[in-house]
């Protein structure tokens, strides 16, 4: 088949994870027994690959769309590949592990990949706390002083998890997720992390997770302090209803969209749509989910 029928929906690729939870069994009739701490909504990656639901292309992998069609699907700035970006929902039933990814030159000179990990965070609900960047005056000696004597945590910003805060965390920043955290997550296709420290913790197989200290160490850009939830002015849609522009970068934009009706990303851009209230449908020439 060589149309590509718009828009998409696809199953979601559950994880199961030491630091995971059930709260998305309130919405989500098909989760898995087990600490689910995410579900990969879309993904090209080998360790779980989306596979549409539904319509002409429904069995069709992530992977199979963006080699079949390109810029067709990915937009004009697509070069050879898998498709660049995760969304994940993610729930911490505990703290994750303070922890760093490479950029994209970092991790290509690691031999690691071809792509590192910018992200951001969308937190839909109040509860938990959550670390992003050094705070100011620490450098890299009193980060592994505090490393070695257990005080970690009091060298890195902590922030109040709310419901609609956005945080935009750039390759190399270190950070972490606290117990509660109910959140979106928007990134490059990369999995690899660095952990730094995962507070004397055990896996699910009874044994203490991998730390990658000295990666970690060589990875982390002390200058990158985090500054708390972006604050984004609302403005008119031309399509109708509001918009905030939360972040942009030379990986991806998000905006944050409150309409009863609205238009899309336009031709050449690729638009991935997360519903985070209400309920709604979203159709085009081809078809609707």
């Amino acid at each position: 088949m060589d149309d590509l029928a718009l828009p998409l929906s696809f199953k979601p690729v559950y994880q199961t994870i030491v630091w995971g939870g059930r709260r998305m069994a309130a919405w989500r009739h098909d989760l898995p027994e087990g600490p689910i701490g995410e579900s990969w909504d879309l993904s090209d990656h080998q360790r779980g690959m989306s596979v549409v639901a539904t319509g002409a292309l429904a069995g069709s992998t992530l992977r199979d769309l963006t080699t079949r069609f390109g810029k067709k699907l990915v937009g004009g700035s697509y070069v050879d590949g898998d498709f660049p970006l995760m969304v994940k929902l993610i729930d911490a039933n505990d703290r994750l592990s303070v922890q760093v990814h490479p950029d994209d030159a970092l991790a290509r000179s690691l031999g690691v990949g071809a792509r590192g990990k910018t992200e951001c965070w969308m937190m839909i609900e109040d509860g938990g706390e959550l670390y992003v960047g050094t705070r100011p005056g620490c450098a890299r000696a009193d980060f592994e002083r505090a490393l070695a004597d257990g005080t970690l945590a009091d060298r890195l910003n902590r922030f109040q998890a709310k419901d609609g805060d956005f945080y935009f965390l750039s390759a190399r920043t270190v950070h972490a997720l606290g117990k509660g955290c109910l959140l979106y997550e928007v990134q490059q296709t990369c999995d690899v992390t660095f952990r730094v420290d995962d507070w004397s913790r055990v896996g699910l197989d009874g044994k203490p997770r991998p730390l990658h200290v000295a990666e970690s160490l060589a990875t982390i850009d002390f200058a990158a302090k985090g500054t708390g939830p972006v604050h984004a002015p609302e403005a008119a849609h031309p399509a109708g209803g509001s918009v905030r522009r939360l972040a942009q970068c030379e990986h991806f934009i998000v905006e944050e969209r409150r309409a009863q009706h609205t238009g899309g990303g336009g031709d050449g851009i690729c638009s991935i749509v997360i519903c985070l209230g209400g309920s709604g449908m979203l159709s085009t020439a081809a078809g609707e989910v």
